[in-house]
């Protein structure tokens, strides 16, 4: 009888020590989560963003076309009518361009009619590299998820008539149509505003 006491002793004890260990992985996986959403909390909500030099820019959220997904565009930028835009940009022609009174520092959005799925944005994500690096400088490249969309994103210096470019630029499906939207600005220019480029571009999110 005593032993088997002990070893029921000794099952309990691991029982115990089990509930315990999944408890405190429990405790552990829903703290990670609590700071995920602090962190995402804090990113939506804060709305400034400092250049290289320190000159602090103001941003608010906007959305484009009565869409349901936002960016920040910074408070001074004003939006380009379409005559400016096609002055401004050859090709494909973007949507809606927030740019600064130089018209030097862009943000750009097109809204496409192109069909393009979700599940697509990653081969669309390297057909455009292999497109792109042809006559760019690819920086770097990712793909990532906002609000279970898949995200693909390019960094890249182009060239312009009289210049190179900076391209911070992202790609995804919205209501199955492929979205580009892009900051840009001239390379001069890049390591003043890159860091609000980034702000800019990673405010990203979708309201469904």
């Amino acid at each position: 009888m005593k032993g088997k006491k002990k070893i029921g002793v000794v099952i309990f004890s691991i029982i115990c020590a089990v509930i315990i260990g999944v408890c405190l992985i429990i405790q552990f996986v829903v703290k990670q989560e609590d700071k995920e959403l602090q962190k995402e909390s804090e990113k939506l909500e804060t709305l400034t963003i400092k250049t290289e030099s320190g000159i602090e820019i103001e941003t608010e959220y906007s959305s484009f076309d009565n869409s349901k997904f936002y960016l920040k565009i910074p408070k001074s930028f004003k939006q380009l009518d379409y005559e400016t835009i096609t002055t401004k940009y050859n090709g494909n022609v973007p949507n809606i361009v927030f740019s600064n009174d130089e018209t030097t520092i862009n943000v750009a959005v097109s809204l496409t009619d192109n069909e393009m799925s979700n599940t697509q944005i990653k081969s669309y994500k390297e057909t455009m590299e292999n497109l792109l690096k042809n006559n760019s400088e690819i920086i770097t490249s990712d793909l990532y998820e906002v609000d279970s969309h898949n995200i693909g994103k390019i960094k890249l210096i182009s060239k312009a008539q009289d210049t190179n470019i900076y391209n911070n630029m992202i790609f995804f499906s919205y209501n199955g149509k492929l979205v580009i939207a892009t900051f840009n600005c001239t390379t001069e220019l890049q390591r003043e505003w890159q860091s609000v480029g980034d702000f800019i571009i990673d405010s990203l999110f979708f309201k469904e």
